[in-house]
């Protein structure tokens, strides 16, 4: 379980997601769960959580920035975005 604590304490973005993700390590064993695999799935969150801090860039990243909304409203982000990146490079050679 120490191992667990430590690298829950290690990937955690901020006090309380740590705070959170030690007590879902400390009580994993109640519920039958390895306390090891717990804390894999807290670095897989930490992983895929989105950092406050990063910058978007390119269509992608708009449209990634702008997925709590609907996927055609994404993908019309996505398309125009595209589009106008598309339409630079052709008067950056123009």
């Amino acid at each position: 379980m120490r191992v667990a604590l430590s690298l829950v304490r290690l990937v955690a973005p901020d006090e309380r997601y740590r705070e959170q993700w030690e007590a879902d390590v400390v009580g994993a064993r109640e519920l039958g769960m390895s306390p090891l695999s717990v804390a894999f799935g807290a670095v897989r969150a930490a992983v895929v959580m989105p950092s406050k801090g990063a910058v978007v860039v390119g269509p992608l990243g708009i449209a990634l920035k702008h997925a709590g909304t609907s996927r055609g409203r994404v993908l019309a982000v996505a398309v125009v975005s595209a589009l106008m990146l598309l339409g630079g490079i052709v008067l950056l050679f123009a």
